[in-house]
């Protein structure tokens, strides 16, 4: 059964006139009211400002044991554990807060937002029905809408909400992104590319939307332009303190089905220095050593994605391939069987398809 976010946005968005609720993460519940003089609060607030969320958030909470319920500060503690990424206190400070101020449309939306990180669709949008009952939503708002019903595997909902994200403020850069990832997700090829277009003329060296359309082109045939894409996003990102490793492991990976298995090895290492986590970048080199007949690191990459992603088929079958070339019978022999178990149980169920 689908959410009742759904009937219940689509009641406010054809009915109603939008207005921009408080931010998420800035907020100006109850600044300035007589109610708040409490040093404690007031020193949070200063602090906040100041983007001090760890002391903000100890000063609030001094606040609200000091004058239980008189003040925001659990609203204002819920929002510096969202900047500090603490989504599980974020959520305690706003349902704490909630009980006590049960219409505070801030608080509510925010709440969405914090059950949301945590992985928690159906609870985030039961949270954005009952805030949009109290305020009309905004595009980031219904952008998180929509990533919940990604998550839920709810691509026709999902894009329904990024489509009015996008309408109600066609400048949000992340709305266009989302969206094209789910047309993308589709197969709905074309309209992924006015999507990605629309974030280059919003932002002309946004990586994420060339690595994207490398990724249309690619799957349209035609991997010279793909290569050139990609090899644009990675330029365009060469002084970023944070780099994407998505244009690095997707121009390995298609000059490594290319035959240029040269130049394949450099971004693929980039990729996984970039983002020594990602069990996909590490296959992706882990499949390179094994191609070159370097098995050994090719053994050490597929066992570290292995551990990263343990439910990863496609990881196991390339370690079963690997170990097999090693002569360890046995151990290919178990990672062949995983791989065939972890392929059944995907067969009987759908999984959601990531955003990236």
């Amino acid at each position: 059964m689908r959410p009742i976010a759904t009937c219940v946005l689509v009641s406010l968005i054809i009915g109603g006139v939008f207005c921009v609720p408080c931010s998420a993460a800035q907020g100006s519940a109850g600044i300035g009211s007589p109610a708040q003089g409490n040093q404690d609060f007031e020193r949070g607030l200063a602090e906040f400002r100041a983007g001090s969320y760890s002391s903000a958030a100890a000063d609030f909470a001094r606040a609200e044991a000091a004058s239980p319920g008189t003040t925001d500060a659990l609203l204002y503690q819920g929002k510096c554990f969202v900047h500090l990424e603490d989504f599980e206190g974020a959520e305690r400070a706003l349902r704490n807060y909630l009980s006590a101020h049960r219409d505070s449309a801030d608080a509510t939306y925010l709440l969405g937002f914090v059950l949301h990180r945590e992985n928690r669709p159906a609870e985030s949008l039961a949270a954005y029905t009952k805030g949009a009952a109290l305020v009309s939503p905004t595009a980031d708002d219904l952008k998180i809408v929509g990533l919940d019903y990604v998550l839920l595997d709810d691509y026709p909902d999902a894009i329904r909400w990024l489509e009015k994200a996008v309408e109600i403020d066609a400048k949000n850069k992340d709305a266009w992104y989302y969206l094209g990832r789910a047309y993308y997700t589709r197969s709905r090829l074309a309209e992924a590319r006015k999507a990605f277009l629309k974030l280059l003329d919003l932002d002309p060296h946004d990586v994420r939307a060339e690595n994207n359309l490398g990724l249309i082109l690619e799957t349209e045939g035609q991997p010279a332009a793909a290569i050139d894409a990609y090899r644009r996003a990675i330029a365009w990102q060469a002084d970023s303190l944070r780099p994407s490793e998505q244009p690095y492991v997707n121009l390995g990976s298609l000059l490594m089905e290319q035959g240029q298995i040269k130049d394949a090895l450099e971004p693929l290492q980039k990729a996984v220095e970039v983002a020594p986590a990602s069990a996909y970048c590490r296959l992706k080199l882990g499949m390179y050593y094994r191609k070159v007949g370097q098995l050994e690191s090719a053994q050490t990459e597929l066992e570290k994605a292995a551990q990263l992603a343990p439910n990863n088929a496609a990881t196991h079958y390339q370690l079963g391939r690997v170990y097999k070339e090693l002569h360890a019978i046995d151990r290919a022999q178990a990672e062949f069987d995983r791989a065939a178990e972890l392929q059944a149980k995907a067969a009987g169920s759908k999984s959601a398809s990531p955003i990236q």
